[in-house]
């Protein structure tokens, strides 16, 4: 009996830590991919949500209709937080837009500014996270040197943060 009280407590004799669990690389991988397509499918509904009034909920069940893409909880969060905090997140991205307006800025750059936004206020990633998968979603879906605005706006934002 002893010899089992020994084995549950550290050298301060606090209970021992759980573990965290040991992922295998396939696993990450796995996890990092689903991550990425959760984000896409956030973008192109932020990306459709910008062409109309629509609330999420009617973006997303039209989706679901015409795309037939299904929703993991990291969609649902995002769009929902988005949803709540629509006027916010734009009001965020405005300051840092230096020369330009919300009517100038592409559907694209909105969307992936908004998206990573989102994310970080959200607390579902961190700043260089957020700030490299916009990078790359511009990279696929926007005109030639988009990604670059979108680093340096994202970029700003959040070296402000950290200071």
């Amino acid at each position: 009996m002893a010899e089992n009280k020994k084995a549950d407590t550290n050298k301060t004799n606090r209970p021992a830590r759980p573990r965290k669990p040991v992922y295998t690389e396939e696993k990450r991988r796995a996890y990092i991919e689903q991550r990425r397509m959760s984000r896409e499918q956030c973008f192109a509904l932020l990306f459709e949500m910008s062409f109309t009034q629509d609330n999420y909920k009617d973006v997303l069940d039209n989706a679901i209709e015409c795309r037939l893409i299904e929703t993991d909880e990291f969609t649902d969060r995002m769009m929902e937080y988005y949803s709540a905090n629509n006027n916010a997140v734009d009001d965020k991205i405005r300051p840092n837009i230096k020369g330009w307006t919300f009517e100038r800025l592409s559907r694209v750059v909105l969307s992936a500014l908004r998206l990573a936004v989102c994310e970080v206020e959200s607390g579902l990633s961190k700043p260089g996270t957020a700030v490299n998968e916009a990078v790359e979603l511009t990279k696929k879906y926007g005109a030639e040197r988009e990604h670059s605005f979108v680093n340096a706006v994202l970029s700003a934002m959040y070296r402000e943060k950290k200071q």
